[in-house]
Order: C-alpha cells, then sequence, then structure tokens
C-alpha cells in the first residue's frame, strides 16, 4: 500500500531539506561582501529599457471589479496604445505588471482625483 502512496516519502524529505537550508544558511551569511558586491554590481547592469523593473515576486496581485466593458476597454488601450508607446520610446519585455504599477502609481501622483470622480457613475 505505502508503493500507491505518492505522499509516501514525503515525510524523508522534509526531514533532509531543513539540514540543507541550514548548511545554505550558515555559508550564505560568511559572506556578506559578496553579497553588497554582487547587488552592486546588478545595479550597475541594469538597464530599465531592456530588463524589467520589478521581479513577479515584488507584484502583489489583487482583483478588482469592473463592468465587463470596461475591462475591454482598458486592455485594449494598454497592450496596443500603452505598449506600443513605450515600444517607440525603446523599452523592451513590456509585462502587464509593469504597465498596470506605472498605470496606478500615476492616478496617486498626478492626483488624478477629480478626472476619476468625474466618471464615477
Amino acid at each position: 500500500m505505502a508503493e500507491d502512496d505518492p505522499f509516501a516519502d514525503l515525510g524523508e524529505t522534509l526531514e533532509d531539506d531543513p539540514e540543507e537550508g541550514q548548511s545554505q544558511a550558515g555559508s550564505e551569511s560568511g559572506s556578506p561582501t559578496t553579497e553588497s558586491s554582487s547587488s552592486e554590481e546588478s545595479s550597475e547592469s541594469y538597464d530599465p529599457v531592456t530588463h524589467t523593473a520589478f521581479s513577479h515576486e515584488a507584484a502583489k496581485q489583487r482583483p478588482f471589479y469592473a463592468r465587463e466593458e470596461s475591462i475591454n476597454d482598458f486592455d485594449s488601450w494598454m497592450k496596443y496604445e500603452l505598449e506600443r508607446e513605450l515600444n517607440q520610446r525603446g523599452y523592451r519585455n513590456i509585462v502587464v505588471r509593469e504597465m498596470t504599477d506605472a498605470l496606478l502609481r500615476t492616478v496617486v501622483e498626478e492626483g488624478l482625483v477629480e478626472e476619476v470622480a468625474e466618471r464615477f457613475e
């Protein structure tokens, strides 16, 4: 019956992982200069035109609710208008999470409260 159970060896796997994590953590803490120099190198080689602004892991996905027509219009605008403009400005590797992030920051930072309130239906 244990042969039929795909999770039979799960306990052994979980017991092995903490030991590996401790040995890796010990080796990482012994080289702080390597980490700081690698982060400096990565910031020097970062090019906002060819690299993404932030990783997928740094993003937080949240649902929003709107009319289907509004969502379709937004998706079309983002894909055909905004992405085209970014492409013309030389940006590559354009991803939706970054366009959405830029849009949200623009609405907040530019004080578009009155414009949004006018469209509140």
